[in-house]
């Protein structure tokens, strides 16, 4: 299993493995946030995807009802103006899951954050892929990046 990003061989991609467990949600959010950094976008960018993708895992994570997840898979790609992060988790899933009568607090932010939300159940899982239009600051503002 691992904690460390893959796939530094192509700058535009991210490719991570991780528990499903608490602990791995300040792993993710830094190992993220890293490589968006390394991609120069704007900072608001860099903060709504991170915030957006933390939920996806958060949402996996802590499910009391459903913790049975025991592996997350997270990919992600930019294409020069697009960022598009899928997160899968390998979990049990049954209809009975999808009685809930509101949609989560962290499904509604993440689309009020990404430009498109996808949530695709699986018999073993689910993945929920987010994406949405990056920008990389012009060159009198890259000194502003955190």
């Amino acid at each position: 299993m691992s904690a460390q990003p893959t796939g530094h061989d192509d700058p535009g991609s991210f490719r991570l493995r991780l528990r499903a467990t608490p602990s791995s949600l300040a792993l993710f959010r830094e190992a993220l946030r890293d490589w968006l950094l390394r991609l120069e976008l704007e900072n608001g960018d860099v903060f709504d995807v991170v915030l957006a993708c933390s939920e996806a895992l958060t949402l996996v994570v802590e499910d009391r009802p459903r913790q049975v997840a025991l592996v997350v898979e997270v990919v992600g790609a930019f294409d020069g103006d697009r960022i598009v992060v899928t997160t899968r988790d390998y979990g049990l899933w049954d209809e009975s899951h999808a009685l809930e009568q509101n949609e989560p607090l962290g499904l509604s932010l993440m689309r009020a954050l990404m430009d498109s939300v996808h949530v695709d159940r699986h018999p073993d899982g689910q993945t929920i892929t987010l994406s949405r239009r990056a920008h990389r600051p012009g060159p009198d503002r890259r000194g502003l990046l955190f």
